[in-house]
Parts: C-alpha cells; structure tokens; sequence
C-alpha cells in the first residue's frame, strides 16, 4: 500500500493551490482504501467501529463503473435524537485514484466545520477546506484504529 506522506507531486504542492488540492484528493483516496480496502465492491451500507469513539457510517449513494458516491459520517444519540456530524458526500475517482468532499451535511450548532468551508467565496479555497477536513477525520479514524 502507498502511504500518502509518499505521494510525489509533479510540482510543490502549496496550500489552496490546484496542484496542492489534487495530492490531498490522492490523499483522502489512499486513506479510505486503508480503510476500506475492497470499498470498489461494496454494494451495501457499512459500518466500522473502534474501541476509541463512535461508530462510523458509510452509505452508498450511487456506483458506477468508475466512481461511487458515498456518505460518511459518525451518528450521535441524545435522548431520542439521532445527529450525524460532520455528514460527508465524497466521490470517489477509481480511474484516477483520487476522492474529493462534494458536501457537508446539515450540521448542528455543535461543529462549525459548513461555516469554515463556506468562508472564502474561491473554488480552490473551498475544495481545498472541504478535503482537508476529510483528510485529517481519515487521520484520526486510522489513528484510532477503526476497521470494517
């Protein structure tokens, strides 16, 4: 497996920068096929669950030969109600390895991370605050030792 701190950019990859936000889509991809590793195959929801925090959902939108839309997301229950933080939309590119955040979800008053990303009216700095926000969640999930 490829580890993302081995991924070579063509050019430096700067923060907010195209080239900086096609390594971290190369990024976010490598780090859920850790997680998932036959995540190509699936056809149905999944959960993966770790000693160190709450349950992590991933839902199947749409698949397709060469992409899938997926949700991921954790879910919270507070007496009779069900949140689920930070709700993630990603594609994912097989063809080119790579997966990108099309959306957060509806948050809640208890994460800020839909006004971070809706801050700067630029594309690139959008892209850029959305996919990193999943690649430091995907940090953290193998971090704390989650698995299928």
């Amino acid at each position: 497996m490829i580890l993302d701190h081995e991924i070579v950019p063509q050019s430096i990859a700067e923060p907010n920068s195209f080239v900086g936000l096609m390594t971290l889509y190369e990024s976010n991809y490598i780090k859920l096929k850790y997680l998932f590793p036959k995540i190509r195959q699936y056809d149905a929801d999944r959960s993966i669950k770790s000693s160190f925090g709450n349950e992590i959902h991933l839902g199947i939108n749409k698949k397709t030969k060469y992409t899938m839309i997926i949700t991921m997301t954790y879910s919270f229950e507070e007496s009779e109600i069900i949140e689920y933080e930070p709700n993630l939309t990603i594609k994912i590119y097989f063809d080119s390895r790579s997966a990108e955040v099309i959306s957060i979800g509806k948050l809640s008053n208890k994460n800020k991370l839909r006004d971070i990303t809706y801050q700067n009216k630029n594309i690139i700095n959008q892209l850029w605050r959305r996919n990193i926000i999943l690649n430091k969640w995907l940090d953290y999930i193998i971090d704390c030792d989650y698995s299928v």
